[in-house]
């Protein structure tokens, strides 16, 4: 009999580790506050799928005992509770960013999102290399740029949107370029990699820097800077200052390469492709899919005083310009009479 208590026992005990090891699995894998404020700031740090984490909970709950989900729910009731109005909002105005974020990736932030949202060419490509330069400028993240000089959106939650935003443009724009620019592209791309990394490009990988890589060049880079002027930052100020380093450069082009592509500014437009209708899009889209309802009538009031400012200045302008015709009139007309 005591054997038999014994085996129940063992039982009882692997069959309550069971259930409890998902649950643990799922909460420790979450990444946590200290990793996040130590380490530097990863695009899992900003873009971690909701769906994805929603997904391991359940999981994890799925397989718990009918006990569990009694206790863990009761738990939730009791944080809910002890949460003030404020930090629910908060958290529920935290929710509702991130699921804009995600949804804006699925449409802008991959090469298959924008081969979705515009379209794909034939296999040998159907735009010149002047056409592919013009459409990659096209696609450049600058409307995420004026939503941060607007005050409506954070840098930290833009600099990673408009990171995978300009690979994404990079790679959809080559993909539409005729197949001899692409096999010239590659090759610089070999010779540029063989000259900073000291490798080539495996087939089937990007050979755009990781964000880990671009953190890390544009952070020395900024103190780098800071030293030569003399002045020194903390770790929020440099990290501020990061963020917006990467969400500038993510919406500039390399000169010498426009100097060499652009010169031609006839026909932009080929194939199925219409710049000016993808720079509509884009502008609309990104206050529709980032913004709520209210932050897009801040925005709109924010442009009719800008646009107010910018009208006063060129009154301000043409009319001292205007006073400084009649002057130079009067001057020469002293001149003539004497």
């Amino acid at each position: 009999m005591k054997s038999i208590i014994g085996r129940g026992s063992l039982i009882s005990t692997a069959v309550l580790t069971t259930s409890l090891l998902p649950l643990v699995v799922a909460v420790f894998s979450l990444p946590s506050a200290r990793t996040r404020t130590r380490c530097a700031p990863t695009r899992s740090n900003h873009h971690l799928s909701i769906s994805q984490s929603t997904a391991q909970i359940i999981l994890a709950a799925s397989t718990s005992t009918s006990l569990q989900l009694k206790t863990s729910s009761s738990e939730d009731k009791e944080q809910r509770q002890k949460l003030g109005r404020r930090d629910r909002k908060k958290r529920l105005d935290e929710l509702q960013k991130q699921r804009r974020r995600n949804r804006w990736m699925k449409r802008y932030g991959t090469v298959e999102a924008l081969q979705q949202t515009f379209g794909t060419g034939p296999p040998w490509g159907d735009l010149s290399p002047t056409q592919t330069r013009s459409l990659y400028h096209t696609l450049l993240p600058r409307s995420l740029l004026a939503l941060n000089e607007l005050g409506l959106v954070k840098v930290e939650d833009l600099a990673p949107l408009a990171y995978e935003a300009r690979i994404a443009a990079k790679n959809y724009a080559r993909s539409r370029c005729v197949w001899t620019g692409r096999v010239g592209v590659f090759l610089f791309d070999q010779y540029r990699s063989l000259r900073d990394k000291g490798r080539l490009v495996k087939p089937g990988t990007s050979s755009s820097m990781s964000w880990e890589e671009i953190w890390a060049k544009y952070e020395s880079q900024i103190i780098r800077e800071r030293k030569e002027r003399g002045k020194e930052l903390d770790e929020d100020e440099l990290m501020m200052e990061t963020y917006m380093r990467i969400l500038e450069k993510s919406c500039s082009t390399n000169e010498a390469v426009d100097n060499l592509f652009l010169k031609d500014e006839g026909d932009i437009d080929g194939g199925d492709i219409s710049l000016a209708s993808i720079a509509s899009q884009l502008e609309k889209d990104v206050r529709a899919i980032l913004l709520s309802p209210s932050e897009i009538t801040k925005a709109e009031k924010t442009e009719k005083k800008l646009e107010k400012k910018q009208l006063k200045e060129r009154e301000k302008e043409e009319k001292m310009r205007r006073k400084a015709d009649r002057k130079e009139e009067r001057r020469k007309r002293k001149l003539r009479w004497w």
